[in-house]
């Protein structure tokens, strides 16, 4: 292994123990040792998870502010909702629509958001195995 030498902080590697040559945060962990991988996967799904919060609340915002703005700005937009298709009572189709334009910028976003700091632990894990 070239580079078996990993910062937590950059997701760096280097060949030598020692200090972060990239970040100089801190010293770097072995990952050829087991709970230094597991350290990685942990930290990548927290990084995960964050980036699919913050896609999620995008999300709604965008699907929210869509269809607010559809119902003020676009003239004739109830008309227009009347003729397509029955309105439902409560405005649920409304409720209806924001969750699909949410759901579908959420997705969207987490794949922009998403970024891995251990892109290559996959194919550590082969190699040490």
């Amino acid at each position: 292994m070239a580079k078996p030498w990993v910062c937590i902080d950059c997701g760096a590697r280097q060949a030598d123990k020692g200090a972060c040559a990239a970040c100089g945060k801190g010293d770097t962990l072995d990952t050829r040792d087991e709970k230094v991988r597991e350290l990685m996967y942990d930290v990548d799904l927290r990084l995960r998870q964050k980036a699919e919060t913050r896609a999620r609340m995008i999300g709604v915002a965008i699907g929210m502010g869509t269809i607010g703005a559809c119902m003020v700005l676009v003239p004739g937009y109830w008309k227009l909702r009347g003729r397509l298709y029955p309105g439902l009572p409560g405005l649920i189709d409304q409720w209806f629509f924001m969750a699909v334009i949410g759901f579908f910028a959420s997705k969207l976003l987490e794949r922009v958001l998403l970024m891995q700091r251990f892109p290559y632990l996959n194919e550590q894990q082969q190699i040490v195995d």
